[in-house]
């Protein structure tokens, strides 16, 4: 039976949720109405999926929430809302949900996405692997060593050739593969790949001016060229602010 957690702050609809999940035979593992709820929540139970609403109180909001939750557990997510706001919907994508559900949604289309979401989890990270996966983190090799590099601190990875490098606010790390074959072994929905040549954290780009954007660390701003062909999609991962004339 397929375990869910669902994360929403009006427990009215939350115990609705819970009555029509059941109905189509999921198991709902319990609720959690805010962050830090949850992420107390999936520290002692590790659900199959999570349904959360976009719209939470509290210091983060539920794309939010499912963001800091892809740093402990790799999970299938489907986010629900009553609010299609471009802003909104764009933000809720840059983190690679399973599916996003405008409400009200009807009951048979709400079953094929659960199923979906999981069937397609499934066969991209095979149920072996998922349970004893480390997802915060890579181990990069060298020599005869394998270095801890957490993900958030990975501000870039850099193709040269049959090598990458790997670049950190700290560290530069070089391993002999291609940016293709990194990016086989490598999860993590804040990263995109701008170019033929590059694959950033979003998260930690500091400005964008036209086809350029900028990363930051202690002492060098890192400047990064975007392929044109794919600028509209990059600059839709970002919230920006439109101003008149």
């Amino acid at each position: 039976m397929i375990r869910i957690l669902t994360i929403e702050d009006d427990l009215l609809i939350a115990e609705d949720l819970k009555q029509k999940l059941t109905q189509l035979g999921y198991l709902v593992l319990g609720n959690s109405t805010s962050c830090n709820e949850a992420l107390d929540f999936i520290a002692q139970q590790t659900p199959d999926l999570i349904i959360a609403d976009v719209m939470i109180d509290g210091d983060k909001d539920g794309i939010e929430t499912v963001s800091e939750i892809y740093k402990r557990l790799l999970c299938p997510v489907i986010f629900l809302t009553a609010n299609s706001e471009s802003a909104t919907v764009k933000r809720a994508l840059a983190t690679h949900p399973a599916a996003f559900l405008i409400k009200p949604f009807k009951l048979s289309e709400f079953a094929i996405n659960i199923d979906l979401a999981i069937k397609n989890f499934k066969a991209k990270f095979p149920e072996d692997k998922v349970s004893h996966l480390v997802t915060d983190a890579i181990f990069v090799p060298d020599k005869f060593l394998y270095h801890k590099v957490y993900k958030n601190d990975i501000l870039f990875v850099e193709a040269d050739g049959s090598y990458v490098r790997i670049i950190t606010s700290e560290k530069k790390y070089q391993i002999t593969t291609n940016l293709k074959g990194f990016e086989g072994q490598f999860t993590h929905p804040s990263f995109y790949r701008v170019s033929r040549k590059h694959l950033v954290n979003l998260n930690r780009v500091t400005r964008i001016n036209g086809n350029m954007l900028y990363i930051k660390d202690h002492k060098t701003e890192h400047g990064i060229a975007i392929s044109k062909f794919e600028r509209a999609e990059i600059l839709s991962r970002f919230e920006i602010i439109k101003t008149k004339g």
